[in-house]
């Protein structure tokens, strides 16, 4: 058996790959595996490779201006540039909004559509909308909380949303009548739908709503059930379903509410409204969208909490809360328990990042199984606007192997694209001998000449290999 010497001038001929090669192809096809499977930072013998599926890799303290992007296998680092939108509201109980933390606050309480918001930054916000509460039946079911309906990173563009609307609570229509349902709430394209009215102890049924109204005893002998709540494929749902009334001795079923039904009635007894949910959206916890206590006849009354009314024995005591969407109470005897209004809350962060900053990225360090003499690195970069990177001037990078000192800029040369705008950059035999010898591995990007919409250039993934 014969062997065969592999020498420089093989290597040299392309007959060998070089190390360097095979370190660069090695590096390419774990930058498709780790994309592949949304791998965050990885170490390999004497190499370290990081997509960017988080920010495991890099040392934000050492980091200027890193703005991550992108989603699944298409994430990245720009540069980011710190700015403070301009925004004006009409409606609100602050025009400008109110700051709280790191975050500013928008707060339309007065019933009504002609709201508006205006902001000349695109930007993702958290929502709170919650409509109007239903109100209450009389000797009967209770109204329902009004819908809700809340979440993060609604994203808003620069311009104005106007018909923001704060639904009313239902209006109780007096003695031996059914409640009516409460208003729907907007802010741009959610709407929350109002709590619905409960029924009476005369022919009215309990109405569907956000959440639904709750039933009584029929006179003529027929248990009124409560009436669905609007789960209209969201998730969570808007809200839940009314009780059912009492057989046969009056007790009304309490009104549904965001997060649980209302229930029944029983014997005398009315059923209890059905809870809300709790929300900080404005820096405090406040209850909302609870429906409302069933009636009673001689027994006890439904309870009801986040802004619902409990139920009366005889008294207009039981109304829903303003600007909770609690659903009324329903009383025994004069029909007055009205739904709680709404109320629409928007928030965002104060000072938000956009693209378009020079950006210095760092990595945390990689431990060397020994102090090594050169370094490899590989970056895939995209190109981003109306500009293309010079490799000169536009991005740099440096290597360490102590963690703290670094070489002069390294050379890149471009090894070809691996996407639209994207391309493979590359540095080889990056020489380690002039900076402080040790093992702790460090690679650190930056990126000048960066603005808004005309360049910016994004780090899709690196590797940094030794020997």
């Amino acid at each position: 058996m014969s062997t065969t010497k592999v020498t420089a001038d093989m290597i040299a001929s392309g007959a060998i790959p070089s190390i360097a090669t095979l370190e660069y192809n090695q590096a390419i096809l774990a930058f498709k595996v780790a994309s592949a499977n949304q791998l965050a930072k990885f170490s390999m013998v004497d190499q370290v490779i990081d997509e960017y599926q988080d920010a495991t890799g890099i040392d934000a303290g050492a980091s200027t201006n890193e703005l991550a992007g992108g989603a699944t296998t298409a994430k990245y680092y720009g540069g980011g540039v710190p700015v403070t939108p301009t925004t004006s509201s009409v409606g609100s109980v602050a025009s400008t909004g109110t700051v709280d933390g790191d975050y500013t606050y928008y707060k339309w309480t007065t019933v009504g559509s002609s709201h508006s918001f205006t902001t000349d930054t695109a930007q993702d916000y958290e929502y709170l909308v919650v409509a109007g509460g239903g109100a209450a039946g009389d000797w009967g079911g209770a109204g329902g909380g009004g819908g809700y309906r809340a979440a993060t990173g609604f994203p808003v563009a620069p311009g104005t949303i106007s018909g923001i609307t704060v639904g009313a609570g239902g209006l109780a229509q007096g003695n031996g009548t059914g409640g009516l349902s409460g208003g729907n709430s907007v802010f741009s394209t959610i709407t929350s739908s109002g709590g619905g009215g409960g029924a009476n102890d005369g022919a009215d049924h309990a109405n569907a709503g956000g959440s639904g109204g709750g039933g009584t005893y029929y006179t003529a002998g027929t248990v009124r059930a409560g009436a669905a709540g609007n789960s209209g494929g969201f998730t969570p749902v808007e809200g839940y379903a009314g009780g059912s009334g009492a057989s046969g001795n009056y007790g009304g079923g309490g009104g549904g509410g965001a997060a649980s039904v209302g229930g029944d009635g029983v014997g005398n007894d009315g059923g209890n409204g059905g809870a809300g949910i709790n929300n900080d959206i404005t820096g405090s916890v406040v209850g909302y969208s609870g429906g409302g206590g069933g009636a009673t006849n001689g027994g006890t009354p439904g309870t009801a909490t986040h802004g619902g009314g409990s139920g009366a024995t005889s008294t207009h005591d039981g109304t829903g809360a303003d600007n909770t969407g609690g659903g009324g109470g329903a009383d025994s005897g004069d029909g007055t328990n009205h739904g709680g209004s709404g109320i629409v809350v928007i928030r965002r962060l104060t000072t938000i990042e956009i693209g378009g900053g020079d950006l210095t990225l760092q990595s945390v360090a990689t431990t060397a199984k020994s102090a090594p003499t050169t370094a490899n690195l590989v970056v895939l970069i995209e190109d981003s606007g109306s500009g293309t990177a010079d490799l000169a001037s536009d991005i740099k990078a440096k290597v360490s192997r102590d963690g703290s000192a670094f070489t002069g800029y390294v050379t890149f040369t471009d090894e070809g694209n691996w996407g639209t705008d994207k391309r493979i950059l590359r540095s080889n035999d990056i020489d380690l001998t002039g900076v402080t010898s040790g093992t702790s591995m460090k690679y650190k990007i930056e990126t000048f000449n960066q603005s808004a919409g005309v360049k910016e250039t994004r780090i899709h993934a690196t590797s940094l290999a030794w020997a």
